[in-house]
């Protein structure tokens, strides 16, 4: 039994998501335990992971209550999305929704959001010092991360937007 606080982290097997999950376990008096989120459980970085001392949980950023259900009894949440997966700025979206409606739906009192700078702030769609690409963006992967903070807000999750971009 420990007394720690949970950090259910996602994308615990790759860069940023393993990075974390890693400090939190050399950081024995950090007052924090690591839940590794990750699609596959048994996966080879996973496995080591849990030998590691996180906790595992199956999840999908695809599915909402899968996600609710890794989120249940966490502290926090550190939230990440993996655009290069399937380069699409409409499937991310639906991602970082059902990500912050899962954090909100599991009760999880903090969130890290890894987002990135919405570029259309300061080159607007009109402006043609850059293409508009896919219609609607600038940067893609930079433009949806950054418009998904919003989901953040009006859902009311405290959120910490980590933007590393720049």
């Amino acid at each position: 039994m420990t007394d720690k606080r949970t950090i259910a982290v996602v994308g615990a097997t790759g860069a940023q998501g393993g990075g974390l999950v890693r400090a939190i376990l050399h950081d024995p008096t950090g007052g924090f335990a690591a839940r590794a989120i990750t699609r596959d459980p048994d996966a080879p970085k996973a496995v080591a992971l849990r030998k590691a001392g996180a906790e595992i949980a199956g999840a999908s950023i695809d599915h909402e209550d899968s996600l609710v259900r890794a989120f249940d009894g966490a502290y926090a949440a550190y939230l990440v999305t993996f655009f290069w997966d399937h380069m699409s700025p409409e499937k991310e979206a639906e991602e970082i929704g059902n990500l912050a409606r899962a954090a909100k739906k599991a009760g999880v009192k903090h969130v890290i959001w890894s987002t990135l700078e919405d570029t259309r702030r300061w080159v607007p769609l009109n402006d043609d010092r850059m293409p508009t690409l896919m219609g609607n963006y600038k940067v893609p992967h930079l433009d949806v991360k950054g418009a998904g903070d919003q989901v953040f807000r009006d859902l009311g999750v405290p959120t910490t937007f980590l933007a590393t971009s720049c």
